[in-house]
């Protein structure tokens, strides 16, 4: 199969289907000549990251309605055609072509009219900044103005070009099974921040390191939340809405597996795939269980972590096929689950015990906010420290609160 009728396929599955891009990459690539690969993921990921303003640049052409694979197609080619300096336009045509004729032959030539016009025009830009910023960034006009509100236009500038990032793939040190005399002779892990590593190998669901359970892939603001825990030996620790367990798994690394944690999580599925990763790891003190985390258990747990769902608008760079679907509304439907499970994680916190809230969106509503509507609501509560961290190209935003159970 060439390179651009298997990523052509694999947008249909995502854009058409909902499939998680992290996932179908993970499940097909190797569908792909490893030769091949590296461009594949290419014009899929950025594909996805460029979406609208990709869609908006050939939709100038497009007089009527356009089958909806034939309008994926046209993304993927004005992409190449626009971002791919190395790759030149008739390879792109030529294959946009053969696809049509495969799949749509009634738009072949519809196809081919509209590249020939994207190829011949430049992209105009909205006159005002914050719409010009949306389409740059394929984001919606509301997000970026959203942000302004919030955080300011330097920083509602950050966020959005941050979705654009290529991040490196990080991973963290299983310090059980992975001595640091070992390090050295890997030859595909250089040295990042806090204990963190870049990893530089080709296909890392594959590399025997993972398999063995010496690494594991952690973004470094994720990891910062497992560290803002300190988690020590002999203390018992609960986290909420777990799966897949990165964190967990983490917190336990740090503690020497010293630490009893309970991982729990609404769907048995994703409470198998924590199971599966401290099996990886030798993990022994991990307990999963599959509980709505919303109904409060019992008071007895050193520390809680509640890293809630969210919109996720700190890491669009590792899944930007979110940005295919953001609503304004989802915020609305998340906040008072955000809100139950805060009030669940401190119910079942001993006296004097810590609680983490931390969420992988940039968004005051699901964050300071939310965490201050808990402290006016519960004096025995104090706030420690709460931190945003601005997503770069090294890690996704996240925001993280330390609270203090007198």
């Amino acid at each position: 199969m060439m390179v651009r009728e298997w990523v052509y396929k694999a947008l249909v599955d995502v854009v058409l289907k909902k499939t998680y891009s992290n996932l179908y990459l993970k499940n097909h690539l190797q569908e792909v000549d490893e030769k091949d690969q590296a461009l594949a993921s290419a014009i899929f990921y950025g594909t996805l990251q460029n979406y609208r303003l990709c869609e908006e640049d050939w939709k100038r052409f497009a007089k009527g309605k356009v089958n909806k694979k034939a309008a994926i197609l046209l993304t993927m080619s004005v992409y190449q055609l626009r971002f791919l300096n190395r790759v030149p336009a008739y390879a792109v045509l030529d294959d946009a072509n053969r696809i049509a004729a495969r799949s749509f032959p009634e738009s072949k030539g519809l196809v081919n009219a509209i590249l020939h016009k994207v190829i011949d025009s430049k992209m105009p830009m909205p006159a005002d900044p914050a719409a010009a910023l949306a389409l740059k960034t394929s984001l919606p006009e509301w997000l970026i103005r959203l942000w302004i509100k919030q955080y300011g236009p330097k920083e509602a500038y950050q966020f959005a070009m941050a979705s654009l990032a290529t991040l490196p793939v990080t991973v963290r040190i299983n310090p059980r099974k992975m001595p640091p005399e070992q390090l050295e002779n890997t030859g595909r892990l250089k040295e990042a921040k806090n204990g963190l590593y870049h990893y530089e190998g080709h296909q890392i669901g594959t590399d025997p390191l993972y398999f063995q359970g010496k690494i594991s892939v952690q973004d470094p603001g994720s990891y910062e939340i497992a560290r803002w825990m300190d988690v020590q030996p002999g203390e018992s620790v609960l986290d909420l809405c777990a799966a897949p367990g990165t964190k967990t798994m983490a917190m336990a690394e740090m503690s020497d597996d010293q630490a009893q944690i309970t991982a729990q999580d609404l769907h048995e599925p994703r409470v198998r795939l924590i199971e599966n990763d401290a099996h990886r790891l030798g993990l022994k003190n991990i307990t999963a269980i599959t509980k709505d985390s919303t109904i409060a258990g019992e008071k007895k747990y050193d520390k809680v972590l509640c890293d809630v769902p969210c919109s996720g608008f700190g890491i669009l760079s590792r899944k930007p096929d979110m940005k295919l679907q953001i609503a304004p509304e989802t915020i609305d439907q998340l906040l008072p689950i955000q809100k139950q499970l805060l009030e669940s994680g401190a119910a079942q916190l001993k006296d004097g015990g810590t609680l983490v809230y931390s969420t992988c969106t940039l968004d005051q509503k699901e964050n300071e906010k939310q965490v201050q509507a808990f402290l006016e609501a519960h004096p025995e509560f104090t706030l420690e420290k709460q931190e945003t961290l601005i997503p770069d190209c090294e890690h996704g935003g996240f925001y993280l609160a330390r609270l203090h159970k007198s």
